[in-house]
């Protein structure tokens, strides 16, 4: 037996202690990664998601419309990491609002031939849809303490109606002293409402918020100067309302801190440059911690990016992040709560064009509650269905002098890398590194800083080359 001590080293257990704490940091911090996305969803035509909801534990909704000449209502069910689970088209109309029935369904509304619900089940199956035919086009849909719901909306008639836990009608109203629409809607704890919107005074459109009982009676109202009220949350002595659009000061957002009446306390603009921003939502996290979300308009330019801010109770901005996609346009029309997040995490969602103007995806980001920027947008799937074979696609166009497509198909779950190499066999940028499902996906390279000439891409699965392809760039 040999004797000598320096083939008798163990580890001590302090040095176990210490490699498990190195090892668990590495893992919770590769495990965290994967909880914060951004991604794009493709149906084949234009693509938005103007709300979301719960679904059942982690999952949840996305909702809007599909299509091109013709729009479709579209709903997408996507676990915690924003894999797709299913989706749905039904013909005719547009998502405004969705509400998650506590079932681990959901009901929604918004623009079809007349007013209207749907309540699918957990695995998108319809369980009612409901028509009201005296109804107007609700833009809010939220569920009540009764398991019923209330929506909201109208077109210069303000309406709003009660729905029983069936989708039925149990009452509705028009409010029309005056031209107004409504866009949200939240029950109180003493059975009532609160209602924010817009309504044309004194020959001018103002900012509108008020309060109404359970049956749709008002309890008090109030307006500030501003044109559009888009969105509130409740405080711990009042409430945070956003009014959006300001013409007047180009297209700036206007925050307004009011008492437990609407009453104005102050207003402060939430940026003070002149580029238009543009659909701002608000969603509480705590009693000092609210997040904000829009999109603005980059100067000098026809595109957006989408912007997402934290501010305190007392208005003041704590973090702002921008959100974009190489050059092309983001548009942030809604957030929620992540559900099943202990965390705050949140899910903000809309549409981007990852290929430029003329292709409109879905898009969705998961965020923690300290907006700490999310990881590259990854590839957009085309196609679930697993292809025959692994494949790389020529590029197109090919040659070009803005941006190309490329398309891969993988047919097991790996490890995609997709690298770009110039002539001299140097790696200029990596389109693609990360786990994806089976399926058919496509990947925009967007040349900024390469000289006009050949390059090389190519595909490696779990580290194996599959294929490499050539492309020429005309700078």
């Amino acid at each position: 037996m040999n004797k000598n001590p320096q083939y008798n080293l163990k580890p001590s257990p302090t040095l176990k202690i210490l490699a498990f704490l190195v090892f668990s940091l590495f893992f919770c911090q590769s495990l965290s990664s994967q909880f914060y996305w951004q991604k794009t969803y493709n149906s084949g035509g234009y693509d938005e998601a103007y709300d979301g909801c719960a679904a059942d534990g982690s999952n949840f909704y996305l909702a809007g419309y599909a299509g091109f000449a013709s729009w479709h209502m579209y709903i997408l069910k996507l676990n915690q990491l924003g894999d797709t689970i299913w989706t749905r088209r039904y013909n005719g109309g547009v998502i405004n609002a969705i509400a998650p029935s506590g079932d681990g369904g959901c009901v929604f509304t918004g623009q079809r031939n007349s007013c209207f619900t749907m309540k699918l089940d957990l695995n998108g199956n319809v369980v009612w849809d409901k028509s009201y035919p005296s109804g107007a086009e609700t833009r809010d849909i939220t569920q009540t303490g009764d398991s019923g719901y209330v929506m909201c909306g109208g077109l210069f008639t303000g309406y709003i109606c009660k729905l029983d836990t069936l989708g039925n009608l149990q009452w509705e109203r028009y409010y029309n002293d005056s031209p107004q629409d409504f866009d949200k809607i939240e029950p109180t704890d003493d059975g009532g409402y609160l209602v924010c919107g817009r309504k044309y005074i004194s020959n001018n459109w103002k900012a509108y918020f008020m309060k109404i009982d359970g049956m749709g009676t008002i309890v008090w109202e109030n307006f500030y100067q501003y044109p559009f009220g888009t969105s509130f949350v409740s405080t711990n002595n009042g409430f945070i309302f956003l009014s959006g659009f300001n013409i007047v000061s180009d297209g700036r957002i206007v925050l307004i801190k009011t008492d437990l009446m609407g009453n104005q306390l102050f207003a402060d603009t939430l940026s003070r440059n002149t580029i238009s921003d543009i659909s701002p939502e608000i969603l509480k996290l705590n009693n000092n911690k609210f997040v904000i979300s829009y999109f603005s308009r980059i100067s000098n330019t026809n595109g957006y990016i989408g912007k997402i801010i934290r501010i305190d109770s007392n208005l003041n901005i704590i973090k702002s992040i921008s959100l974009s996609v190489d050059t092309n346009s983001i548009y942030l029309y809604n957030l929620i709560k992540a559900p099943g997040s202990s965390i705050d995490d949140i899910i903000v969602m809309g549409s981007a064009e990852p290929q430029g103007p003329f292709e409109v995806d879905l898009y969705a980001v998961r965020l923690d509650s300290s907006l700490t920027q999310p990881p590259p947008l990854t590839v957009n799937i085309i196609s679930t269905q697993i292809p025959k074979e692994f494949d790389l696609v020529q590029n197109y166009p090919n040659p070009f002098n803005g941006t190309t497509l490329i398309k891969f198909s993988i047919i097991t779950i790996e490890f995609v890398q997709i690298k770009v190499f110039d002539v001299l066999g140097r790696e200029v940028e990596t389109l693609v590194s990360e786990n994806l499902l089976p399926g058919t996906y496509s990947k925009t390279f967007s040349p900024k800083n390469l000289a006009s000439g050949i390059y090389f891409y190519q595909m490696s699965i779990a580290g194996k080359i599959i294929k490499t392809r050539k492309m020429i760039y005309n700078k």
